[in-house]
């Protein structure tokens, strides 16, 4: 930000700005459009499969490979028991040291070559081989389609890279709100979402933390009590008759059970579990309620309604970690995003590539719509058996009988890209150009460019200049103006300058050896 700002209060001197920052001009040649058919076949590819270990035979001593399932226990052996020490997480990765035998013995002896928990790292233990798979992280996967979420805006964005020979950039194909972690009282950030750049492993339906007993049941399942009806309350997705279970945890040496803190169907319809997330989630989700009443949620865990307002006056409505999103966009996303999809969580302002391109290849207004029916199938199951809500897919294997549709409708987004700005302007000025003062979505970029002067008919925000947007919108973590660094451009889906802010409450995650993917990088195309 500060050799922008530079730039960009010293008029006159726009011949000694570099190429790379100057606004680029685009266009599309002709490609399938994604939404024929209803979205029925995207083509998107598909991340190779990673080949699951199910026999001793499957093995090489020497070779490395990672533990495929989330929870993956490690043993030491005395004598001949193995003792449970602790568990390693997926992408963990482990060397096979010894085969301890035939298939009769399910343990092998592994080394821990790199792991979530670094104190584990170069010590040895023994494994079982279900659950184990070869190395695939899909940092190699040449995706079709990838998902930006600017935490700081809290916009997602889906892009589809039209040119993967960067002769255009990617264009946007979905645009949705969505919910970043926060905690009231939480000093050490633990629960805010993290910057970084994951994959998505796996979907799974009706998603419940800790299998039985924990704080959040599946939205459905078919030994549980019913949801909350449509027209219900959204305090009633936090009543004790609508939990099969109760909570218990240990106070002071003594168990305590209840109700209290717990919410029915808190991940909604679909999980995207991504990866690494050591530990800390990092998934993104649905929420509580039906279709349209999850929308409404999602603004209302925001503060942006009254109801929200005075909830979020003593607690927090947010997630703690995960992007939460509707019910309706998870259920779109799982449909269309394919295993191995780049996800890049960023924290940046925005602005348009180049406005005149944005509307001359986008229609703006312009919305999509997706039909989908909810069953009942596919309770806790991942990949193919998380069934997916699609209407012509249900439909066709003949999912659609009454006794097993929860909910059908048609789910309506933009499909041209916004722009989330911090705006203080006087007077209108302009088509378009509006009176305002915080944090605005538009269709219209608002920010100084470096290149740029004020002229009587616009006058720019320069945002470069804003000491206050610590405490306005467009910035959910309060961070220091100045620790914003480069640009996101919500039109190609690409960053120009841009680094993850150091400053307090952004937090690093995802891989560690890889900030982002090359293809979002502006300076390539």
């Amino acid at each position: 930000m500060k050799n922008i700002r530079t730039l960009g209060i010293v008029l006159g001197m726009t011949t000694l700005l570099p190429q790379s920052i100057m606004a680029k001009a685009y266009d599309y040649p002709a490609h399938k459009n994604v939404a024929e058919n209803n979205y029925g076949n995207t083509g998107f590819a598909v991340g190779p499969e990673a080949k699951r270990i199910q026999s001793k035979s499957d093995l090489v001593v020497g070779s490395t490979i990672m533990a495929h399932d989330r929870y993956q226990r490690i043993y030491n052996k005395v004598g001949d028991n193995y003792n449970y020490v602790t568990m390693i997480a997926r992408l963990d990765r482990i060397k096979v040291l010894d085969l301890n035998g035939g298939d009769e013995n399910p343990y092998i002896k592994v080394k821990i070559e790199s792991s979530v928990d670094r104190r584990l790292v170069g010590k040895t233990y023994y494994t079982r081989i279900i659950g184990l798979s070869e190395y695939e992280d899909y940092k190699t996967f040449d995706a079709d389609v990838y998902m930006v979420q600017n935490i700081a805006t809290e916009k997602l964005r889906v892009y589809q890279r039209v040119c993967k020979d960067y002769s255009c950039p990617p264009k946007m194909i979905f645009e949705t709100d969505f919910v970043s972690g926060y905690k009231k009282g939480d000093d050490a950030h633990k629960y805010n979402t993290h910057v970084g750049s994951y994959r998505i492993f796996e979907w799974e339906k009706f998603y419940q933390d800790r299998g039985t007993g924990g704080h959040y049941p599946s939205w459905y399942d078919p030994t549980y009590p019913l949801p909350p009806d449509r027209d219900d309350s959204w305090s009633k997705w936090f009543d004790s008759e609508y939990m099969p279970w109760e909570f218990c945890e240990t106070v002071d040496g003594e168990k305590e059970c209840s109700h209290k803190g717990m919410m029915r169907g808190a991940f909604g319809w679909y999980t995207a579990l991504v990866e690494p997330h050591y530990g800390t989630g990092q998934w993104t989700h649905g929420t509580i309620g039906w279709a349209e009443s999850s929308i409404e949620n999602i603004y209302r865990a925001k503060g942006e309604d009254f109801l929200g307002k005075l909830a979020n006056m003593v607690t927090s409505l947010r997630s703690s970690g995960c992007s939460r999103v509707s019910n309706p966009s998870v259920a779109f996303l799982r449909h269309i995003l394919p295993v191995g999809t780049p996800l890049i969580k960023i924290y940046a302002l925005e602005s348009y590539q180049d406005q005149a391109s944005m509307e001359r290849n986008y229609n703006i207004g312009q919305t999509s719509a997706w039909n989908f029916i909810l069953t009942k199938d596919g309770v806790r199951e991942t990949g193919e058996e998380a069934t997916t809500a699609h209407k012509n897919y249900v439909e066709v294997r003949g999912l659609d009988t009454p006794d097993n549709i929860l909910e059908e409708g048609s789910y309506e987004f933009n499909i041209y890209p916004t722009v989330v700005q911090y705006q203080y302007k006087h007077r209108s000025s302009g088509n378009g150009y509006r009176r305002s003062r915080g944090c605005v979505e538009d269709t219209v970029d608002n920010y100084m460019k470096p290149w740029m002067t004020d002229d009587e008919d616009r006058k720019y925000y320069d945002i470069d200049r804003e000491d206050k947007i610590s405490s306005r919108q467009c910035n959910v973590y309060k961070i220091p103006a100045d620790k914003f660094q480069g640009r996101f451009y919500p039109d190609t889906g690409l960053i120009e300058g841009y680094a993850h802010p150091q400053a307090e409450g952004v937090i690093r995650g995802g891989f560690r050896s890889e900030n982002w993917p090359d293809f979002i990088e502006a300076k390539r195309y």
